[in-house]
């Protein structure tokens, strides 16, 4: 009953119009949210440039969470918008997290510093994500070698705890099993894409955060955003120093 009732509001969160945008019913303000002991649903959203420029104060009226894309690839580069993104992220009421959009060809000790240099000392309530996905500008599947990108991975996941960080892994079913992550990061938490089911935990035993929609709609944001659900939020909110 209980997964039913959540599925319901899935329904009405994804296929909301522009004029009806998603709303939830019990926001969670994260100053009083005693996060030792988090609801254990969340819901958010992951953003980008591509989102454009964001409403933060508006967005705390339909979501739980922000992760914030941080860096990409090798190079350094950090995402257009993400300094002035995090700093409006970290005054607001909204948990807060980061991901770095891999590189399957390059180093992953490199991009690993990257990613740090860019997110150390900020205010983070997520394990350090890594988006590991095929796409039509890099990462190309004709031009992917699957055990030269999974040891890269390898290489910055391994990089990342030797540095006394949390780690997740983000991705869709076709990467999951094409580079077959389940059996060689089966000691690394999961965020996976998938717009066709709901409660992907039940395939992805590791998967803590489901992406279900691409195209959504958000108080604050005027672009199509990724949503998200958080099914067991205990497993993965990193309460903050004090």
């Amino acid at each position: 009953m209980y997964r039913f009732f959540l599925f319901l509001i899935l329904l009405s969160f994804v296929s909301c119009s522009e004029e009806e945008k998603a709303k939830l019913d019990d926001a969670v303000d994260y100053s009083s949210m005693d996060l030792s002991n988090p609801p254990d649903t969340l819901w958010g959203v992951d953003v980008s440039h591509y989102q454009g420029r964001i409403d933060f104060d508006k967005l705390e009226e339909g979501a739980h969470f922000v992760i914030l894309r941080a860096t990409i690839g090798e190079t350094g580069k950090c995402d257009q918008r993400f300094y002035g993104n995090y700093a409006k992220a970290a005054k607001s009421h909204l948990l807060v997290g980061f991901y770095h959009f891999f590189y399957f060809h390059c180093d992953g000790e490199l991009q690993a510093k990257i990613f740090l240099d860019a997110t150390n000392e900020k205010r983070n309530n997520f394990p350090l994500i890594i988006d590991f996905e095929e796409s039509t500008v890099v990462n190309k599947r004709k031009e992917s070698n699957i055990d030269t990108s999974t040891y890269h991975l390898r290489q910055m996941v391994d990089y990342l705890k030797c540095e006394g960080k949390e780690v997740m892994i983000y991705s869709n079913r076709h990467c999951y099993k094409r580079y077959g992550l389940e059996e060689k990061f089966s000691d690394v938490k999961l965020w996976v894409a998938d717009y066709n089911s709901m409660f992907v935990t039940e395939d992805f035993p590791n998967c803590y955060i489901q992406q279900y929609a691409c195209d959504g709609k958000v108080y604050g944001i005027d672009a199509d955003v990724d949503l998200n659900v958080i099914v067991d939020s205990k497993m993965i909110i990193i309460p903050e120093d004090d």
